[in-house]
């Protein structure tokens, strides 16, 4: 795709292949500081963490210098001229490419170093106090420092501007060209479904008794990135504290999970959400020619709806479980009368209310997220004061879950992203599931057999179609658009409140 369509653009834009050869460079930079970032997390002895972290802000330092030069902005400008001039196929997919380029760069660049300094300083810091906070249910501690990031927030909606409300800007940078009134909107429509539908639902009963080291599990999981379509030569699949995907190059895909002795299919569901990640990484890197901020997923909501679709639509589907339940037995030693697949099923569909977002299942983690979603905007339009968060926390849990909240580390302290200063980031979640849903929906409407293939482990017509409507799209078109063309709908929670109420009608 795109490239194919340009015939000798090499020869005729001169201007333009300067650019994208320096891109490219700046593309490695940060591939080398992902292998690092990858190590340190999977490998790395102890003692060398402190000196890896100044080998990444070396490397992080010279791709965002690189990047934000008065030199590569010059050449990006020069391709941009260029482009205008020449009538040549493929211009308008050049312009989309050097306005996102553009944007990148200004939104890189319009922060000033003073405001960056402080920000990194407060919010490192951060991390530590809200982590011994936690520790000590010591909320007060906390509240300076995040009413100090919050402060900070504020200073970089201005510097990156808004039209409406503060808190766009921040959805921007994880979600463009999303708004808070149209995830307000949606997560409406979600909400009204989702708490009664959470009345109905049933908990189940833990079906594993026993211990199944790593050695145990892992022949089972190592099995599921294949069978889901990632080349066998292409990924690496690892352990880590806490489960991750990353892209390391074209055919590098790195994907982690973590154990838990008690439960084998908690790692198996990280590697079916990370799986998914990696999927849209590698069909990313399937789009013809040289990296370019076109070749690059579109949004972390839509990044999300990859990941949560493998591990959910597919994952706790009884297609998936018929066709790998006889395997899951054999790889980890089990009988069926030790694990009835009637247990097994209704356990990784189970609902039940909990305080933690990271232990929540598919229903309940939506509301979890509408919650963050409320308080968040609520911030960003002086609505709530720092010292009004908590109990606005227990407000929320009370009318969304049914349930009281009886500390702040099981309510607003629960999460790292504040103190990171990761406003914004928590819509993307359930625009995920949202996502995942529809674009489920619009396969099985083209695809009604997928269900049959999937009891006999065959995955590749769905993985064709997210290849065709998502993968192939990078940042060509915004999530939106292309949600639009791959569905023929708007973005809407009417197909996950249709699953979710599946699941909850399975249950009888």
């Amino acid at each position: 795709m795109w490239e194919s369509e340009l015939s000798n653009w090499e020869k005729e834009l001169p201007a333009f292949k300067a650019y994208r050869d320096e891109f490219k460079t700046i593309y490695h930079l940060r591939n080398i500081a992902g292998v690092l970032h990858w190590d340190m997390e999977v490998t790395i002895p102890h003692e060398g963490q402190e000196e890896r972290g100044d080998q990444l802000s070396l490397l992080s330092g010279l791709a965002h210098k690189s990047f934000v030069s008065d030199s590569f902005r010059s050449l990006a400008q020069k391709a941009k001229e260029e482009n205008s001039k020449l009538d040549l196929p493929g211009k308008q997919l050049r312009e989309r490419e050097l306005d996102l380029l553009f944007k990148d760069l200004d939104r890189s660049s319009c922060l000033p170093i003073s405001w960056v300094e402080e920000f990194s300083k407060v919010t490192s810091q951060a991390h530590s106090v809200w982590a011994e906070a936690r520790k000590k249910n010591d909320s007060s501690s906390f509240l300076p420092v995040l009413e100090k990031i919050i402060d900070l927030s504020f200073q970089k909606t201005q510097f990156f501007g808004f039209q409406t409300e503060a808190y766009d800007a921040l959805l921007d940078e994880y979600e463009p060209g999303a708004k808070a009134s149209d995830l307000e909107e949606l997560f409406s429509n979600l909400r009204k479904s989702l708490v009664p539908l959470l009345a109905k639902a049933k908990d189940a009963d833990f079906p594993f008794l026993g211990h199944f080291p790593i050695s145990q599990q892992e022949p089972f999981n190592k099995e599921l990135p294949v069978l889901l379509g990632l080349s066998k030569e292409g990924f690496r699949l690892d352990a880590s504290a806490h489960p991750f995907s990353t892209s390391l190059g074209s055919s590098d895909k790195r994907i982690t999970t973590r154990y838990e002795e008690s439960d084998p299919l908690s790692s198996v569901y990280s590697v079916l959400h990370e799986t998914g990640h990696a999927l849209y990484e590698s069909g990313i890197s399937l789009i013809h020619g040289d990296p370019s901020p076109l070749k690059d997923s579109v949004s972390l909501g839509m990044h999300e709806s990859q990941s949560r679709l493998w591990e959910n639509q597919v994952g706790r589907s009884k297609e998936f479980w018929e066709g790998m339940y006889p395997i899951f037995l054999e790889k980890l030693g089990l009988s069926e009368s030790f694990l009835p697949f009637s247990k097994l099923y209704s356990f990784v569909n189970k609902s039940k209310s909990s305080l933690i977002r990271v232990e929540a299942d598919q229903i309940t983690y939506n509301l979890h997220i509408i919650l963050r979603f409320q308080i968040e905007r609520a911030i960003f339009k002086k609505e709530i004061s720092v010292k009004e968060i908590s109990q606005a926390w227990k407000e929320g849990m009370k009318n969304l879950l049914g349930i009281d909240v009886p500390d702040d580390p099981k309510g607003y302290l629960q999460d790292v992203h504040w103190s990171g200063g990761a406003f914004g980031y928590f819509p993307t979640y359930s625009l995920g599931n949202i996502y995942a849903a529809q674009l489920y929906s619009a396969f099985l409407k083209e695809h009604p057999k997928f269900p049959e293939e999937l009891k006999k482990r065959e995955t590749s017509s769905l993985l064709r179609w997210l290849r065709k409507n998502v993968h192939s799209k990078g940042r060509s078109i915004e999530a939106k658009d292309l949600i639009r063309e791959a569905t023929g709908e708007e973005p809407n929670a009417k197909y996950l409140i249709e699953y979710l109420g599946s699941k909850i009608a399975e249950q009888g």
